[in-house]
């Protein structure tokens, strides 16, 4: 069996490594990111520590579903589903992540390193047991991204407030439904794919997508308003023109991953880019 470096690449789904710049939002909306070098690669190891643990999951999970990957239309093309790694060489993949990931975790303290091992975890429970029950498949998506902004908050010393923490919960529900809507309008009887989209229905999934996105909405304007300056208001329309466009190109059946939607629809690429570097140039300065 012939496994190629980019074989190997895709199986560590480094691609999905940007929901792991979550660590850095913390210390980001916090203003001290940039303030010194120490703390700027402080949070560099933090990041690479959650990418390195996120991939020792997606590995495991492939690992799990190679067969129900297999019958799917375009995840059969993933190194395990399509032999091309083979389940060896991805196990020994998986150990050397866990280990560089665990190795990477002994820069910060107990309670870093205890919040990365529940995040494994999770993950683990994910792939052999949440992933079949509706909701709380979504739920334990949604605590992922809870667990990297607490530990970022850990790693770099700056409390993780409310608002944060809000925001962190009702976005990162708000795609995890939109990729179910998405997955569930491709569901194929036949393929046997992802069996709890047999339980989720188009309706109800429209109606919590719809909640969910007047809520981040809601919430972010709310946050932005509490924080100031004023001209932080500013930054409101590219956050509801991104929730917005992610729901349309759920509904229109283009893109459900939010990573892939991110990198491969420009209007999503580019608000979210203008966002950051204006919200970076309020907080900065």
């Amino acid at each position: 069996m012939n496994s190629s470096f980019k074989d190997y690449i895709y199986l560590l789904r480094t691609h999905q490594w940007v929901k792991n710049f979550l660590v850095l939002a913390p210390p980001f909306f916090g203003g001290v990111l940039f303030t010194n070098v120490d703390m700027f690669l402080r949070m560099v190891v933090a990041f690479l520590a959650f990418s390195l643990a996120s991939s020792t999951g997606y590995i495991i999970n492939d690992l799990f579903d190679k067969q129900t990957d297999a019958l799917h239309s375009t995840k059969k093309l993933r190194p395990i589903a399509s032999g091309k790694v083979s389940n060896s060489s991805a196990l020994l993949m998986a150990l050397a992540t866990l280990f560089i990931s665990l190795v990477l975790s002994l820069s910060f303290n107990k309670a870093f390193i205890f919040i990365l091992i529940i995040y494994l975890l999770l993950i683990l429970a994910y792939s052999f047991y949440f992933q079949y029950i509706v909701i709380v498949d979504v739920i334990s998506i949604a605590l992922g991204f809870v667990f990297r902004i607490e530990a970022g908050g850990i790693a770099s010393g700056v409390s993780v407030s409310n608002w944060l923490l809000i925001m962190t919960i009702l976005n990162s529900l708000l795609l995890a439904i939109g990729k179910r809507r998405f997955e569930l309008e491709s569901y194929n009887e036949k393929s046997n794919f992802r069996m709890v989209l047999t339980k989720y229905k188009k309706r109800y999934l429209d109606v919590a997508l719809t909640i969910f996105a007047i809520v981040s909405i809601v919430a972010y304007s709310l946050y932005s308003f509490e924080r100031g300056p004023s001209v932080f208001l500013i930054t409101i329309p590219f956050v509801g023109f991104g929730v917005i466009r992610y729901i349309y190109l759920v509904r229109t059946k283009i893109s459900g991953d939010p990573t892939e939607s991110l990198f491969n629809d420009k209007w999503l690429f580019a608000s979210a880019l203008i966002w950051l570097m204006v919200t970076a140039v309020i907080i900065t300065f």
